[in-house]
């Protein structure tokens, strides 16, 4: 608003001083762009408007086009399309006609020629100026208007772009580590499942076995209370590492065990009464933690339900495998006449281990066939 109300203020004493338009004009032009200049502080709420209110002066008087530009400015920025050419055309045509104004003043008052005052009493310098003159200074004006709008425009463009990329990228990032955390939960929601139906099938077993006993054989009731006591605090144990994992107060997740755990499963089993075989036939050498991790749960969790559903009958369990051939489980029992000790469970452990196995690139499948109900799981050595 400043910088065209003084080019304004300007271009009205030059005029006044070349003598060469009539009063009326480039006074009427001058207060026409005064108008203009404090319109201008609402250019970016109503460009058009303003701009048609810029070019009225520089039309039509003797005056500058400095709001016009600077309102066409505006207007490019924040438009595009057809209606820009003819606004472009417009200011264009007002920059020709005031330098065409500017080219009829005396040259010590024409910004075109930029000619000194003549000294006191000489006569003032006039002389034609060539006609293209100010229709190339005009577009060169508003050529650069156009440059600087649309250099502007397209930066302005980017900084959205960049900006919403940004906040596309933070949301994708927000929506990996809930992914992760989602996952992280429910492994360990698993485990939490794992310890806790392995640990409470036992200590029902055990209590079954008190309660047959009767008052008849106290020190066998002696022995499977202390089973059920130990049975309780491993599994308060291992609880209590699954917990440090969600608080954070565990260097690592809590019940980890590998294969090599397995062994310990089968003995744990056995202490709580269920018949169990193990065969082993394992090449030396490390496995993968994860896959030895769900190897030790699959194993496990085919204990448990057999503790639940078949507890009279014989598990046997096989565990081979080798760095060529994977780790292969095989779980079986014969299915069991007597009631189940528990009622029907969520069916959500071996459909969750299945899942955790098809991660590794493993499998795992469970059901009932000719020997029996059978769990089968094949995992890589190495995951």
């Amino acid at each position: 608003m400043t910088l065209s109300a003084f080019c304004s203020l300007a271009t009205f004493v030059l005029s006044q001083d070349s003598g060469t338009a009539p009063t009326w004009n480039y006074a009427l032009g001058f207060v026409l762009n005064l108008v203009a200049a404090v319109a201008l502080i609402r250019r970016h709420e109503h460009p058009w408007a303003v701009l048609a209110a810029a070019l009225v002066g520089p039309l039509f008087f003797s005056t500058d086009a400095t709001a016009a530009l600077i309102a066409l400015f505006a207007l490019l920025k924040a438009e595009q399309g057809r209606r820009v050419v003819a606004a472009v055309a417009a200011v264009y045509v007002a920059c020709v006609v005031s330098l065409v104004y500017d080219a009829h003043r005396t040259r010590d008052n024409s910004v075109l020629s930029m000619e000194r005052k003549p000294e006191p009493g000489a006569p003032k310098p006039v002389w034609d100026m060539d006609w293209w003159i100010p229709w190339l200074v005009a577009a060169v004006l508003v050529g650069i208007v156009v440059a600087l709008a649309v250099v502007k425009r397209t930066r302005t463009q980017l900084d959205v772009a960049e900006r919403r990329r940004d906040e596309a990228t933070e949301q994708t990032r927000a929506m990996h580590d809930e992914v992760i955390r989602t996952e992280e939960r429910t492994r360990i929601a698993r485990d939490m499942h794992d310890t806790l139906a392995a640990g409470l099938s036992r200590i029902s077993l055990l209590a079954g076995s008190i309660q047959v006993s009767g008052v008849d054989e106290p020190e066998k009731i002696v022995n499977t209370a202390s089973k059920i006591r130990a049975t309780a605090h491993e599994s308060l144990d291992e609880l209590k590492n699954i917990v440090g994992v969600l608080r954070g107060t565990a260097d690592s997740p809590g019940g980890h065990q590998g294969i090599d755990a397995v062994a310990d499963l089968v003995q744990s089993a056995r202490a709580a009464g269920l018949h169990v075989t193990l065969f082993t036939d394992l090449q030396p050498g490390d496995v993968g933690t994860a896959s030895g991790h769900v190897a030790y749960r699959v194993v496990q969790e085919a204990l448990t339900n057999a503790q639940k559903y078949a507890a009279d009958q014989t598990v046997q369990v096989g565990v081979t495998g080798s760095e060529h051939d994977g780790i292969r489980i095989d779980v079986r029992n014969a299915l069991s006449s007597a009631p189940p000790m528990v009622a029907s469970g969520s069916q959500t452990g071996l459909t969750g281990l299945a899942e955790q196995a098809g991660q590794l690139g493993g499998t795992v499948h469970a059901g009932v066939t000719a020997d029996g109900f059978v769990v089968s799981c094949w995992l890589p050595w190495f995951a």
